[in-house]
Order: structure tokens, then sequence, then C-alpha cells
């Protein structure tokens, strides 16, 4: 465990230095950060509206917040069980998916200096931890659902001898039992997918197809996870898409982009459909 003042100190050499050390997040990493672990960049984001510290150190990426109710909470994932990273501009400010496991972590609002620092650094990381990654084999998820109907499971982060309770979240598809393959969703709910296939614009990547309802009942709707992979079979991209009302007989035009310019490839990893009542 570090002492808060060389933490501090560490912190002084960053050029937002002020800016960081005004929030209360510093405290807290001198029960988070190991001994011997240094901090590589720092700087600040926001996950899922709770702004914190984002940083990279010399053997993971953490983030670390306050909840609503005022709970120190920490984002972890090493950087052996990084698969991949997409930076995307929005508006003044940048976001950073992180993937691991078959999902992601998002991390918003990041100052676009920084997170250029970040993007190059954890590159590096993930080529010297995890250079399985240059096989070309795809990285599955065992259920796309996960960010439909439930984000976030908690874990807890061990290892701590004093200070206060903190908490690893990660996402456990594992929550998730109603959805299905695309296979187990053409057998059970008599779904047809037909001409899907895979555009490549100039500024996005667009999956195409037509879904027809071939049963005698009427779905709520129908949502199916598309996910995007590099040349290298990584994952860069994750989205649903629904149709709703559909009627016995009724097709629906499959139409789900992606703005990773790396999107090459994509498979329908999972299909979730409600029932009319």
């Amino acid at each position: 465990m570090r002492d808060l003042d060389s933490i501090i100190e560490e912190i002084r050499e960053f050029s937002k230095a002020n800016e960081l050390l005004s929030y209360r997040e510093v405290e807290e990493l001198q029960n988070v950060l190991y001994e011997d672990e240094v901090i590589i960049h720092i700087t600040i984001g926001s996950v899922e509206g709770y702004k914190g510290l984002f940083l990279t150190t010399v053997y993971r990426v953490l983030f670390i917040y306050h909840n609503e109710i005022s709970q120190p909470k920490v984002l972890e994932v090493p950087y052996e069980k990084l698969e991949y990273i997409h930076v995307k501009q929005l508006n003044h400010y940048v976001a950073m998916e992180l993937f691991f496991v078959g999902t992601k972590i998002e991390i918003m609002d990041l100052p676009p200096d920084d997170a250029n620092t970040i993007k190059d650094e954890v590159n590096f990381q993930i080529d010297t931890y995890n250079p399985a990654n240059k096989t070309g084999k795809p990285q599955k998820k065992r259920f796309g659902f996960l960010r439909f109907i439930l984000f976030i499971g908690i874990a807890v982060l061990t290892g701590y001898i004093v200070g206060p309770q903190f908490h690893v979240v990660e996402v456990y598809d594992e929550a998730i039992t109603d959805s299905l393959t695309k296979e187990e969703g053409e057998e059970k709910y008599q779904l047809e997918f037909s001409n899907l296939a895979i555009e490549k614009g100039e500024y996005d990547t667009t999956v195409k197809g037509i879904i027809k309802n071939n049963s005698d009942k009427e779905y709520r709707y129908i949502s199916v996870d598309i996910q995007y992979y590099n040349k290298k079979g990584a994952i860069v991209d994750s989205q649903i898409t629904s149709a709703f009302d559909v009627k016995p007989g009724m097709s629906w035009d499959l139409n789900s982009s992606s703005i990773s310019e790396y999107a090459e490839s994509f498979e329908i990893v999972s299909v979730y459909v409600e029932e009319a009542e």
C-alpha cells in the first residue's frame, strides 16, 4: 500500500496536477495502489455519470469514483485481461472503451490529449501482456444482452489490509438468462435471418439483413446483439438493435451501424424475444 504523501508528489509531476489533486479520490489511492505500483498517467473522466480519476499504472487500468451515497468504488482491469481498446471523439471530449472478457467498460469525458497518451500506453501494454490477441481468433461473448438488461455486477476487490472496503465493478453475462444464440432464436421463435451482409462506409460500418417472423405469434419486440471484429478477430464494438410489434409473417429490415474504423466482420451473438400478451 502506498502512502498518501508519495502519491501526491507523484501526481504533482503531471500538467493537470492542481485539478487532479482537488478530487477526493486522490485520498483513496493510498488504499488502492500496491506498494510498488507507479502511476504512468492520470486524468479525469466519468462512468455512468460518475466523475472520478482515470489512471494507468505499471500493472493495470483504474477508474476511482464515489457513488451517490459517497461510497468509494474502483473499476480495475489488469493489462493481461484487456483484449482491445477503442477511442472515439465526442464533441470536445473523448470516450475510451476497454474491451475485456467479452464485454467492455466505457470511460467518458476524457480530455483529448490525455486520451491519446493513455491510448498509446494501453495499446503497448496489451501487446506486451496479451500477444495472443494477434492470433486472429475472435473473442466471443457468451450472451450479448448484458447492456440491454443488467449492466453492473459487483465482485470484492481483495488484498487490502486496512482502509475502506473497495469493490471492482465488472460485468457478468451469467445474469442474463433469457437471451439465445442466433440458431436457438431461429428454432424457438421461428425467426428467419436472410441477406445478412456488412458494408464499409466512409464514416461507419453497417450490418444489413432481413429478419422474418415465420411463427403464428406476435412479438412485442425482437432485439439482436451484433458484435463487430477487427482484422485480427478482436472485438471492436457491440450494438443492440430492436424491432417492435412484429406480427406473424412480418419482416424486419435489420440495419445496425458501428462507428469503429476497425470493424471488418460481424456476428449476431444473441437474440432476445418477448411475446405480445
